[in-house]
């Protein structure tokens, strides 16, 4: 008699996943140069203690203050983005993750303040002198005299201005400042170009005092409301077409409904009055046109917001140039400032009202300028 034998089960293989492809080196994406300085900066000027460790990474020793924020004593960041596996309790640090945001908005509670040295150009100044920003009519020249450089302290507010209304839009502004509050320059960009730098103050020593910053951050309040006061009204410039635009087809609309009602209201027999009264009549579509005409006016009116992120404590340098102007028996000598870091100079004052000038004139054996010339 033929016995059966039970079959054996055999367990069923299980097709492994197909493993991804890693990306091409092309590909693959790199953290931005200037954030792992930008972090580095902003934990030590926290005084935090940073520490190299293996394979790139960093190991912070955190303030009291951030260790009672982050309930921890110390953190370990990583910064390469390839990384397959993080360290217990590391932090991947990019901007867009969970430990860069943390630091954006810790930053951004409080503006970022960093020194540095204008470095100065060689030649300081142009061969021409002043006559390489000011012009002259029936004047010559003479040879141009650059005194010693010396370097100055300076305050650069970087910002963020944000407007709101119509059509919002963001623009980064720098506007730099004297030791005494003075607006040397307003530059929107998020950095001054043709300038070389480095990290640190040379020849200031002398930290400034609460009043003194007290100073520069009033100063620097009344300029930026004093250049956005000037932006508005470009901006109002531009916007006001297009809100006018809005109005003015929303008026066209209004009014050829309020037209129709009213030709109808005419028409209108007594016994269908009470059948076409779900249309509206003339004075609701005029309250509804008032509505709608608010709305747009709301929605188009600019609002301006102004976010302070940075601040830079500059040593910048600068030197005295000397120039004279000969017309004849008229010989008048003149004095600027020259931006050494640029190799520009300044225009010079009007020797009759002391206004800056970008031209100068003979007038009956004076120098004088344009204005000057003409009263």
């Amino acid at each position: 008699m033929k016995t059966i034998r039970p079959r054996r089960k055999t367990a069923r293989r299980r097709r492994a996943p197909a493993v991804p492809e890693p990306p091409p080196a092309a590909v693959l994406t790199t953290l931005p140069d200037t954030w792992r300085p930008f972090v580095g900066r902003w934990f030590e000027g926290e005084g935090c203690e940073v520490r190299s460790a293996a394979r790139g990474d960093w190991e912070i020793e955190l303030t009291p203050d951030l260790k009672k924020r982050w309930r921890r004593q110390r953190v370990r960041l990583v910064f390469d983005p390839l990384r397959a596996t993080l360290p217990r309790g590391a932090w991947f640090t990019a901007p867009g993750s969970g430990a860069g945001r943390r630091v954006l908005d810790l930053a951004l509670e409080r503006p970022l303040v960093t020194q540095r040295t204008a470095l100065a150009q060689v030649p300081g100044a142009p061969e021409s002198g002043i006559a390489s920003v000011c012009r002259v009519r029936g004047l010559t020249w003479g040879p141009a005299r650059l005194g010693p450089v010396r370097y100055e302290r300076r305050i650069a507010f970087h910002a963020i201005v944000t407007r709101w209304g119509g059509l919002p839009t963001q623009e980064p502004w720098i506007i730099m400042l004297d030791a005494e509050g003075r607006l040397i320059e307003a530059v929107n960009g998020r950095r001054f170009e043709d300038v070389r730098t480095r990290e640190g103050l040379y020849q200031i020593a002398e930290a400034p005092d609460d009043a003194t910053l007290s100073l520069w951050m009033d100063a620097a309040r009344a300029h930026f409301d004093a250049l956005m006061d000037e932006r508005e009204r470009e901006w109002e410039s531009s916007v006001g077409r297009l809100r006018d635009d809005e109005l003015e087809r929303l008026g066209a609309f209004f009014s050829a409904r309020i037209e129709e009602e009213e030709e109808r209201q005419r028409r209108r027999t007594h016994a269908s009055d009470e059948a076409d009264l779900g249309h509206g009549d003339a004075t609701s579509l005029k309250l509804e046109w008032e509505r709608r005409s608010a709305e747009v006016r709301h929605r188009w009116s600019l609002r301006t917001e102004i976010r302070l992120w940075g601040i830079e404590e500059w040593s910048w340098p600068v030197a005295d140039i000397d120039q004279e102007l000969r017309a004849g028996a008229v010989h008048v000598r003149l004095h600027s400032l020259v931006d050494v870091a640029r190799g520009l100079p300044a225009l010079p004052n009007c020797p009759s009202c002391g206004v800056t000038a970008e031209m100068l004139v003979r007038r009956h054996g004076h120098v004088a300028c344009v204005q000057c010339a003409r009263d």
